[in-house]
């Protein structure tokens, strides 16, 4: 049922329903002003005798009484009468699809400013919900599976086809803080990238794919936000051989509910010093700047290079 919906979503459209309304509009008046011409009647009887016939009511207190106006009967009756049939079969068909979307859960939610979209669903995915839901975040999620396992007031979830564009229009993308995208293959994950980039260009997009080539195809478009989930975690194991509470330290980075990274723009008196000193000025501050995000690349907090304008300070502070 779900799949049959997903083809049929393109069916109703508002725009050819007023387009077939507005042609069944100029064929009654036309009509009436037809029958009125030939009948030698009042236009209201006229407009009476085209709407009963177009109808297929026909109560027969008005006819056509000569050969003119019964050719305009003929007319309508075979041209009006299928375009308005058809008018009302896909009114009716719009408002029963609208209603079984909603009971499948197929229908887009409305949701609140600053709203972090997630798109597909996998451990990942999972995790990462939990947290936001933790941090009072409202989420919603847009995963072709049949239910995610989670109940939650600040949860949304839409099911349909996260990769595809159509589906993520009908998503209001302008209340989104970011998208996180956890789809399972790396090619859903470009799909859905562009996508986003094509309907909401300054929406933050989150992605961890597979593979290392992946990830510097989204960083071509523009995706800082973006790193091969893999390699992450090797790198960690790696870093963990030299240094054996490395990982555990990143792990209590982004676990700790106490404090939190935070990304903003450097203060006017900041730009131009480096980022040794901004370090310096803000530890008195009990902030740590961990470093500086400039023209796509991170840089550490111990680099003696000038933060610029428009670069993003990252920063661990209490929550």
């Amino acid at each position: 049922m779900r799949r049959l919906m997903a083809r049929r979503r393109h069916r109703f459209s508002f725009g050819r329903t007023a387009r077939t309304l507005l042609v069944v509009g100029v064929m009654i008046v036309v009509g009436a002003a037809l029958f009125q011409w030939s009948q030698h009647t009042s236009f209201v009887t006229a407009l009476y005798w085209t709407i009963t016939t177009v109808t297929t009511v026909g109560y027969g207190d008005v006819t056509a009484t000569n050969p003119t106006s019964r050719i305009v009967a003929m007319v309508l009756m075979i041209v009006a009468v299928p375009v308005l049939g058809l008018l009302l079969a896909d009114t009716a068909s719009g408002f029963v699809e609208g209603r079984l979307r909603r009971m499948l859960g197929m229908s887009a939610k409305v949701m609140p400013n600053g709203y972090v979209l997630v798109l597909g669903w996998s451990p990942t995915a999972r995790i990462a919900v939990d947290d936001l839901l933790g941090r009072n975040r409202h989420v919603m999620v847009v995963a072709d599976v049949d239910a995610l396992g989670i109940d939650h007031p600040h949860l949304q979830f839409l099911h349909d086809d996260p990769a595809d564009e159509n589906t993520l229009a009908r998503v209001d993308l302008r209340k989104a803080a970011a998208a996180l995208l956890c789809h399972d293959h790396d090619g859903d994950i470009l799909i859905s990238a562009l996508a986003l980039r094509n309907l909401a260009p300054k929406l933050t997009i989150t992605a961890v794919p597979a593979r290392r080539n992946t990830a510097a195809a989204l960083a071509e478009l523009g995706l800082l936000s973006s790193f091969p989930g893999d390699d992450l975690v090797g790198h960690v194991l790696s870093r963990s051989a030299q240094s054996p509470h490395a990982g555990p330290l990143l792990w209590q980075l982004v676990r700790d509910e106490d404090h939190r990274i935070a990304e903003e723009d450097p203060n006017s008196d900041e730009v131009g010093q480096s980022i040794e000193q901004v370090r310096s000025r803000r530890a008195l501050r009990g902030e740590v700047v961990l470093g500086v995000l400039a023209a796509g690349t991170v840089r550490f907090a111990l680099d003696q290079e000038q933060v610029q304008a428009g670069s993003r300070l990252l920063i661990l502070r209490r929550a």
